[in-house]
């Protein structure tokens, strides 16, 4: 029997058996197909590294990421704009002149993308390519990224990076489930495994110490999740259990906090864009959930005395999001529908309930989820 891949945000035993079964099941071997064709175009593809933005870093050192915070604009009552004021939802363009945030989204997508289209084919052109930007972005001496996001989000004449930039890294968790599928391949060497252990380690020690690291632990929203799964699923790579034990331990409680006893999430719902962000928050649950259950906690069936739970804030939002009930809050700009469809269709397997899976069929953008549809349909 081959040897599970070592996973954090899929299990691993499930997407095993339904590569043994796709050459015998018509629809998984069409999904990888297109999953293949995917990977295809992003073969000959060039990326950009933290090394190509045009604006310096607060510290003059352009291996440091850097991205300014994107709701933050110019106050037009003072002479220089300075400082700037926050327009919730509303995007500052200028803010592309900075272009880290954008180059490290494109390739992580990219480097996920490989790596599974690798899993599934057994191809080692993917594993090459996605190797090849690994490397490119974390360990190459002339393009890497310092383990910091000390200058993530600046906010404008307020400072020199929020903890709220954060986020900018909900992805990265992605890249440690890619060396796990990436380990089978005969171009993964032991320096790599070497190095990203090294970069994950120090990264992880500056989520843990830095200020905005533990400012950014404190938050209440879907920031305060996403930094608890980016916690769990490195510190569970770097082998640091006791830290990820010790982080899981705290999820019960940011649930009581976050979730109403109806489903809502009343710290998403002060938002412009209300409904995506409910969502996003949702997105997190899924991915920390998933990983917890590598450590047999269960977030997913986890229910206080009260009815709080992250089933019930996935139902709370079933009527907006597939139904047509007309939104009750802000959402200024439309949301995404195929995050809530992901959402949908892992809930369908983890609550064993069918009822999710023929919700998700309702939403009509759900094209970009074939991995999704790979792992769940």
């Amino acid at each position: 029997m081959a040897q599970l891949p070592k996973i954090y945000l899929v299990d691993a035993a499930k997407v095993a058996a339904v590569k043994k079964n796709a050459a015998s099941n018509t629809a998984t071997a069409e999904n990888i197909k297109q999953l293949a064709k995917n990977a295809d175009k992003i073969l000959p593809q060039q990326f950009g590294s933290v090394m190509d933005k045009k604006v310096a870093t607060p510290c003059g050192n352009m291996h440091e990421y850097l991205s300014m915070a994107k709701y933050f604009w110019p106050d037009p009552s003072k002479p220089d704009g300075k400082p700037y004021i926050k327009k919730d939802g509303e995007k500052n363009p200028a803010n592309d002149l900075v272009s880290d945030d954008k180059n490290f989204d494109v390739l992580i997508s990219a480097v996920n993308t490989l790596s599974w289209a690798y899993y599934f084919t057994n191809e080692e052109k993917y594993a090459t390519k996605s190797i090849e930007l690994i490397r490119f972005w974390f360990l190459d001496t002339a393009t890497y990224m310092m383990p910091n996001l000390n200058h993530a989000q600046v906010r404008t004449g307020i400072d020199t990076g929020s903890n709220s930039g954060l986020i900018d890294t909900h992805n990265l968790p992605q890249v440690v489930d890619a060396i796990g599928l990436l380990r089978s391949s005969k171009q993964w060497k032991p320096s790599d495994e070497q190095g990203m252990k090294q970069w994950f380690t120090a990264y992880l020690h500056w989520l843990l110490s830095s200020k905005n690291g533990k400012k950014e632990a404190e938050s209440k929203n879907n920031h305060g999740t996403f930094y608890d799964m980016q916690v769990v699923t490195i510190a569970l790579f770097c082998g640091e259990t006791d830290v990820a034990d010790k982080k899981l331990q705290t999820s019960f409680a940011r649930i009581a906090n976050q979730i109403e006893t109806d489903g809502k999430q009343p710290l998403e719902l002060e938002r412009t864009l209300a409904l995506g962000y409910s969502i996003f928050n949702l997105e997190a649950w899924s991915l920390l959930a998933t990983a917890a259950e590598t450590k047999g906690v269960d977030l997913w069936h986890y229910q206080t005395a009260d009815g709080r739970s992250i089933k019930k804030a996935i139902d709370y939002l079933l009527p907006y999001a597939t139904e047509g009930k007309k939104w009750e809050y802000q959402q200024i700009n439309p949301y995404k529908g195929y995050d809530y469809y992901r959402i949908l269709l892992i809930a369908a397997d983890k609550f064993k309930d069918d009822s999710y899976r023929k919700a998700a069929g309702k939403i009509k953008d759900s094209n970009k989820n074939v991995l999704v549809k790979i792992f769940f349909e």
